[in-house]
């Protein structure tokens, strides 16, 4: 029962939220997006909300930053192959303030310490990459720290899990991406933010199951 009143706490919060978000989108963005594509990001938002409301209490705030902020970063990753600063720094401000508040409150400090090293080492595995090789871009490194923060605070298991899991994703992302033509693997046009947002969820959610 009290499963069935957070999930339906979760969709009341995500509906109400969904119009702020797309206006987010919008706003994010160089070009006009297709009606479409923004009601597929209504549709992931009001999902994805409803599922962080089932997580455990000490992560709905982590959740709930990468439902408002990094929904928004993935879709204008997939369309326009960037991450504004606006999405992901705000995110990674927000995810360390939540992890931090979370230890606190919990009193699981060690938790909170996982969590923050986990951010750093996703962080600093890109940053090297993008120093030695130019990919992945930027946008992509500024994100990664806060997937590895939500991660981090559930077990260095689901960190390295979820870094091997990205890039698996993204990889196969671009196969297909490639045979339809929407993407170059020599141009660089494979974009790694809509992967990594998807482990970031899933994995914090199988982590909890």
């Amino acid at each position: 029962m009290a499963g069935m009143v957070r999930l339906a706490i979760g969709l009341v919060a995500s509906l109400a939220l969904t119009p702020l978000i797309v206006r987010l989108l919008r706003r994010s963005t160089r070009r006009r997006l297709q009606r479409w594509f923004v009601l597929e990001i209504a549709v992931v938002v009001v999902a994805a909300g409803a599922l962080v409301a089932l997580w455990r209490p000490d992560a709905i705030a982590l959740g709930a930053a990468f439902v408002v902020l990094g929904i928004p970063a993935a879709a204008v990753d997939a369309v326009e192959h960037r991450i504004p600063d606006r999405l992901s720094l705000p995110l990674c401000g927000a995810s360390i303030l939540a992890a931090v508040g979370a230890a606190i409150a919990g009193h699981d400090v060690g938790s909170g310490l996982r969590a923050l090293a986990g951010g750093a080492v996703w962080g600093a595995a890109l940053l090297v990459s993008y120093l030695v090789t130019g990919q992945p871009g930027p946008g992509d490194v500024k994100l990664t720290p806060s997937v590895g923060i939500l991660l981090g605070w559930f077990g260095w298991a689901w960190v390295l899990g979820g870094f091997l899991a990205a890039y698996i994703l993204t990889a196969v992302a671009g196969v297909v991406g490639v045979l339809l033509r929407r993407y170059s693997f020599r141009e660089g046009q494979v974009p790694m933010g809509p992967s990594m947002i998807v482990v970031a969820f899933a994995g914090a959610t199988l982590a909890q199951l």
